[in-house]
């Protein structure tokens, strides 16, 4: 193969490896920063030559997201033994405010990241997987071709990331996802939720029985995590029946009276705040 910017990321995962495997990986964001700065692995990069080489026989099909799983487009270009390299195609929109399950760095290779950091300090705990807190804007930084940010464990490091351009393209170094072990989403007014996929399968299961025919939903054995995660999917969703309109009004009174939360106007307000900075945009 001969994609130089495809090589010098192998050559950064071995790198990688040799760290974690002498040291740990509990600073390898520190040294996944260091090693891209060193490397300079962004002076390699040329769209139309990556477009190519991910449809090259030599190319490794195994992939860490699915295909628009995350971002408009991931794409693993490189892995070692125990780490490995995204690239990330974002058109002009921003992330939602999250954490992240593992350790490592992120460099833009194109376009444009306003990047906002976040401190989330912990007030109120409803579920195992729900609570209320204080969520304060640290610090904005804006990151452009060649520029690095590290990537540190769960609540060290939450940030929303804006892509500013038509298309901002960011490398990952990074680890795999620790084990046992979730990432969250936030919203403005400090409601965080981690994202535990078999606690989230049940809220999908109950979505999806909405669109097929009747049911009591009175009937079932709804927790109040099942509630949250419901509200969080479905938000934004034009669904119109009105097994799932009934059903959301429901969960929406099981929170209120639970915890007190006005859960449609937490999650308006939070669209208002996002529409806000959108608007901001250059």
């Amino acid at each position: 193969m001969k994609n130089k910017f495809i090589l010098k990321a192998r050559e950064l995962t071995h790198l990688g490896d040799q760290f974690i495997q002498k040291y740990g990986s509990k600073n390898f964001h520190k040294k996944a920063k260091d090693l891209l700065s060193d490397q300079k692995i962004h002076e390699y990069f040329d769209y139309k030559e990556l477009v190519e080489t991910a449809f090259s026989k030599k190319f490794n099909p195994r992939q860490n997201f699915r295909s628009l799983e995350f971002s408009d487009l991931p794409l693993t270009i490189a892995r070692g033994e125990d780490c490995f390299i995204d690239v990330y195609f974002w058109r002009r929109r921003p992330t939602v405010i999250h954490n992240h399950h593992f350790r490592g760095a992120f460099q833009c290779l194109l376009g444009l990241n306003v990047d906002s950091e976040f401190k989330f300090t912990q007030t109120t705990k409803f579920t195992k997987f729900h609570s209320l807190g204080n969520l304060e804007l640290q610090n904005m930084s804006t990151l452009s071709a060649g520029e690095i940010k590290s990537i540190d464990f769960q609540d060290k490091f939450i940030h929303q990331n804006h892509h500013q351009a038509n298309l901002t393209v960011n490398l990952c170094f990074r680890t795999p996802d620790v084990a046992n072990k979730n990432l969250s989403n936030f919203l403005y007014s400090g409601l965080k939720f981690e994202k535990d996929q078999l606690s989230l399968s049940r809220a999908q299961r109950l979505f999806a029985f909405t669109r097929i025919d009747d049911f009591d939903y009175r009937k079932l054995e709804l927790s109040l995590e099942d509630a949250f995660n419901f509200l969080f999917m479905s938000h934004g969703s034009s669904a119109g029946n009105p097994r799932f309109i009934n059903l959301k009004k429901f969960l929406e009174a099981k929170v209120k009276k639970e915890t007190g939360l006005k859960m449609g106007k937490l999650l308006q307000e939070h669209d208002q705040e996002l529409d806000r900075l959108e608007a901001q945009y250059e």
